[in-house]
């Protein structure tokens, strides 16, 4: 009886003291559009329960803290798995992780061709014909030439909207899944603001996205920058106006939008106190919006001494910051406009910047 409770004690003094281990699992390759649960089976062995574990780094994780945290994205090439137990001793150990590159082989970039045109359209990225143990196929196989080849000839139907065709590429390890669009017709093109209403004078900044770039803007008169295509104009007619933006596809294609600018009547006047006179013709002069109704103003401008620098009876926007051809500094300057009406002067400073 003696002897067989001191085989017990034994047994349980050794149980309670065993080595701790942990175990961060096998390595392995990460497949994209994948998930992995880290840690092997058991995680951990020995020492003394309860046991606390850290997973470093932690990006990528679900949790970093769990003993098999879910891997959903590629973050690291490895992870490392401490744990302790309830004795303060800790064990370590490192999985290690391949990155495939299965997702460099692609559906590649969605298209755009006339509608009603005949067109043929190759599919995928240019180097998956690289990939020599890779497998492809193509789905649905609607209008294709081999739904099995890295690059196929797609003869879509123009006189539809347009088809989606779906891309898987496997090497035998991992697979890859993507997409690719053929829209019949053109993407259209966004304007904003599309129909906005502004006071003489005023300036509205037009925004367009959408289409192939390269945007053509008619008539260009009054875009107060003198952009032959921009995706930004800024815009000051005098009187209503509408705008047309278009954009050309390489197949030929155009898309286009307008904007109508309401213009309200107005006499104030405004003052655009920064110019950069570097004779590119965008903002080279001193401006002052409305002054055409003002055909008897003065105007004087001054440095910071308080010398006068120019004067101009009946100002017509075209100080171009110099003085007897000299440029004058970069700097603030000061105005005093006299209207030559009853509604007096104006002043204020004037940026210039070169």
């Amino acid at each position: 009886m003696r002897f067989l409770l001191f085989t017990f004690l034994l047994i349980n003094v050794h149980q309670a003291y065993s080595q701790l281990n942990c175990n961060a699992g096998n390595d392995f390759t990460f497949c994209p559009q994948s998930t992995y649960q880290l840690g092997g089976n058991p995680v951990v062995s020995g020492g003394v329960a309860p046991y606390s574990y850290s997973w470093t780094p932690s990006a990528g994780l679900n949790n970093d803290t769990i003993p098999n945290p879910i891997l959903s994205s590629y973050q690291s090439p490895f992870y490392v798995l401490i744990v302790k137990d309830k004795t303060g001793e800790t064990c370590k150990d490192t999985i290690f992780i391949t990155k495939s590159d299965i997702d460099s082989y692609t559906a590649g970039n969605d298209v755009f061709i006339c509608k009603g045109t005949y067109s043929v359209v190759t599919l995928g990225s240019t180097n998956n014909s690289t990939c020599a143990t890779c497998s492809f196929t193509w789905m649905p196989t609607t209008y294709l030439d081999n739904a099995y080849s890295p690059n196929p000839n797609a003869y879509p139907d123009t006189s539809t909207t347009g088809i989606t065709y779906t891309f898987t590429v496997t090497d035998g390890t991992c697979s890859f899944i993507d997409l690719i669009n053929i829209n019949i017709g053109f993407a259209p093109l966004n304007v904003q603001p599309q129909d906005t209403t502004i006071k003489k004078g005023e300036v509205v900044r037009l925004h367009v996205s959408g289409g192939n770039g390269n945007y053509i803007w008619k008539p260009r008169y009054f875009l107060t920058i003198p952009y032959g295509q921009t995706q930004n104009p800024d815009a000051a007619p005098p009187s209503t106006i509408i705008y047309t933006v278009s954009s050309v596809y390489p197949s030929g294609c155009i898309a286009s939008n307008t904007v109508i600018i309401r213009v309200l009547p107005n006499d104030e006047l405004i003052f655009y106190n920064t110019f950069t006179p570097n004779n590119d013709g965008i903002n080279d002069v001193f401006y002052i919006a409305n002054l055409e109704q003002y055909p008897d103003n003065t105007l004087t401008i001054y440095n910071r001494y308080g010398q006068k620098i120019f004067f101009k009876r009946g100002y017509q926007n075209d100080w171009d910051g110099t003085i007897n051809g000299e440029q004058v500094p970069t700097g603030t300057y000061f105005y005093v406009l006299d209207t030559g009406t009853d509604k007096g002067s104006y002043k204020g400073h004037v940026n210039i910047i070169r």
